[in-house]
């Protein structure tokens, strides 16, 4: 009987501490699933944060490697700015004694220009004296008052005449302009054709008689004209009627100058 009881004793404890030990180890299964899902977890971001760092790592190498190339095409583009500004300092030296030589030869180019027209002048102003030996068919001069042809001792004077033009015939006049003075020139035709009409310089005369289209202050074509020009400077100014038709016209002129002194 006593060794019963011992024994359900014996049985009641082994009982308890099984249970004991079931309850521990229920505890201890518990706390390792939920530290191994834990420890997954905490794989998983180490993972992550291991890829980040892998990526950013890879895009520092990028970078560093695009620093070091920008650097050096910086140091290149310095290197020639210091090349170019050397450069720039020494054509600008070049440029301003250029300008020098410039402006001295081109003093003397107006020098120069101005002895060849001065020259040009007096062979024109001969040719011109001279024409009527060479012209002497197909021009028309007339005994115009002295005004006409010397410095104005009045500021203002006028003439006028009537004749016949043959075709191919012109006829001309001439203002002088003396220095300081500027002239403005009214000129009236009436012709039984149509005439043309020109203010020309002494230069720019001379060209049309040669056959050129020169330059010209007044040109005016019909058989009724009256226009006024404002001839700048000093200078003897032709005044011409040219009949370019294939008739013999007949026509009326009048010429009115005034003078205006101008400064200088």
């Amino acid at each position: 009987m006593a060794s019963v009881k011992a024994y359900l004793v014996g049985l009641v404890v082994l009982v308890v501490v099984a249970v004991v030990f079931a309850v521990l180890w229920f505890m201890a299964y518990a706390n390792y699933v939920g530290l191994e899902a834990r420890y997954a977890k905490l794989q998983s971001r180490y993972n992550t944060l291991e890829s980040n760092y892998t990526s950013l790592e890879s895009n520092y190498n990028n970078l560093q490697s695009q620093y070091q190339t920008l650097q050096t095409q910086y140091n290149s583009l310095q290197s020639q700015y210091s090349s170019l500004q050397s450069n720039y300092i020494t054509l600008q030296g070049q440029y301003q004694a250029l300008q020098l030589q410039y402006n001295s030869l081109q003093n003397q180019y107006s020098e120069l220009n101005n002895t060849c027209k001065l020259n040009n002048t007096y062979w024109v102003l001969l040719t011109f004296l001279g024409q009527r030996n060479w012209y002497a068919s197909v021009y028309v001069d007339y005994n115009l008052p002295r005004e006409l042809i010397v410095a104005p001792v009045v500021s203002s004077f006028e003439q006028g005449w009537s004749s016949e033009l043959w075709p191919g015939q012109y006829m001309r006049t001439w203002v002088v302009v003396p220095s300081n003075y500027s002239a403005t020139i009214e000129i009236t035709v009436n012709a039984s054709s149509p005439v043309e009409v020109f203010v020309f310089d002494l230069y720019n005369y001379m060209q049309w008689l040669e056959g050129y289209s020169p330059t010209y202050y007044l040109y005016d074509q019909g058989t009724y004209i009256n226009d006024t020009v404002t001839v700048p400077g000093s200078g003897l100014y032709i005044i011409v009627v040219y009949d370019s038709s294939n008739t013999t016209v007949s026509y009326s002129f009048s010429v009115s100058v005034t003078y205006a002194q101008s400064s200088g």
